[in-house]
Formats: C-alpha cells, sequence, structure tokens
C-alpha cells in the first residue's frame, strides 16, 4: 500500500511539474524538471528536444554572434525543460517551452546560461518568443582571440 502510495505521490509530482504554466517558473532559480532516468517521458523529452534542437542552435547562434568569432555549441543534454504551456487549453496543438541552455566553446568551455522561450505550432513552426541571458561565464585565455566585443555582465 505505501509503494503504491509513494508511487502515486511522485506522479502526481511529475505531472505538476511537466504541466505547470510557464510564467510560475523562476528562470533565475532554473526550476528544471528531470524525468525519471531511461523512463518513456525522458525518451519523449529527447525526441522534442532534438526536434527543437536546429530552432535553439538558431536562437543561441542569433544571441552570441556580436560577442563570438566561433559560434557557441548547444549539446542536446545540455538543455533543461523549464516549463510547457498549452495557452488555447486542453488538446488544442500551439505549445510554448521554455527551455534553459547552457552554450559552450570549444571543449566544452561554457560561455553562459540562456533561457529561450519557443512557440511551436502545427505544421513544424517554431518560433522564438523570448531569449533571456542568465548568465556569463570567462572563456580561458587560449579562446580569447574568439571574443569580438566586450562580453556582456550578469
Amino acid at each position: 500500500m505505501k509503494k503504491i502510495m509513494i508511487y502515486g505521490l511522485t506522479t502526481i509530482v511529475a505531472l505538476f511539474c511537466i504541466f505547470s504554466p510557464i510564467d510560475k517558473v523562476s528562470a533565475v532559480t532554473s526550476k528544471v524538471y528531470k524525468p525519471i532516468e531511461g523512463s518513456t517521458e525522458e525518451l519523449y523529452q529527447d525526441i522534442y528536444i532534438t526536434l527543437l534542437d536546429p530552432s535553439i542552435q538558431k536562437a543561441v547562434n542569433n544571441y552570441y554572434k556580436k560577442y563570438f568569432k566561433i559560434l557557441p555549441t548547444v549539446a542536446p543534454y545540455e538543455v533543461d525543460v523549464l516549463g510547457i504551456d498549452r495557452p488555447f487549453g486542453y488538446r488544442t496543438f500551439v505549445f510554448v517551452i521554455k527551455v534553459q541552455v547552457m552554450p559552450y566553446i570549444g571543449p566544452h568551455n561554457s560561455v553562459g546560461v540562456d533561457n529561450i522561450t519557443l512557440k511551436i505550432e502545427p505544421g513544424s513552426k517554431v518560433q522564438i518568443e523570448k531569449y533571456e541571458h542568465i548568465k556569463s561565464f570567462e572563456l580561458p585565455s587560449n579562446y580569447q582571440n574568439a571574443i569580438i566585443d566586450k562580453w556582456p555582465s550578469e
């Protein structure tokens, strides 16, 4: 009985985290939802992050191109889901997803932490709704020649 109650409570908490509206998520504290390792839910999350990867990378490139000669990379495993919403209600097919990324240059030299809000509509339309640069990191000395302009402060 205890196992069933614990499983039920865990499921409710997981569903709340998945379907909580984005505006309840704090961008600075980074309430990141992590599905259970090896779960079907993790598989589905990995699939949609993979499908969104080109749009996420394009948004990152657009932001960082004014600061670096070498554009940072975003690895799919460095994309954390902060929230997903269906703005038009149950069983509608427009989604707003907020993710947090940690782009890097070279062998995983992180350049920052960014939150990206994407709107997904039928017909594979993905729009960047909002890009928020949260935190900057200094590059090591051997990558200083990659910097074009003064790096933004936090």
